[in-house]
C-alpha cells in the first residue's frame, strides 16, 4: 500500500488522507486544523517525527497539541 493510499476513517465516516491535513505551510492554525494532525498520528497516517517535520514543531509542541485535542480515552 503507497501513502496515497493510507487513511482513517473518522466518526462522521469521512476517509481522511494526507491529502487532507492542513498543508505544510499554513499560517493561521485553528483548533481544528491542530486536532486533524493529532487525529493522523494516533491513527498512524504519520508519526511525530512526520508531523514536527511537516508544521516546523518541537516535540513538546506537538504533546501540547495531543494534550488539548486527543481524546480523554487516548490516554488511557
Amino acid at each position: 500500500m503507497s501513502d496515497d493510499e493510507l487513511f482513517f476513517v473518522e466518526q462522521d465516516g469521512r476517509q481522511i488522507t494526507l491529502a487532507h491535513l492542513p498543508p505544510r505551510d499554513l499560517e493561521d492554525w485553528e483548533p481544528n486544523h491542530k486536532a486533524m494532525v493529532v487525529a493522523a498520528v494516533r491513527h498512524g497516517l504519520i508519526t511525530v517525527d512526520d508531523a514536527c517535520r511537516r508544521y516546523n514543531l518541537s516535540t513538546e509542541g506537538y504533546l501540547c497539541w495531543y494534550r488539548c485535542y486527543a481524546p480523554p480515552s487516548a490516554d488511557g
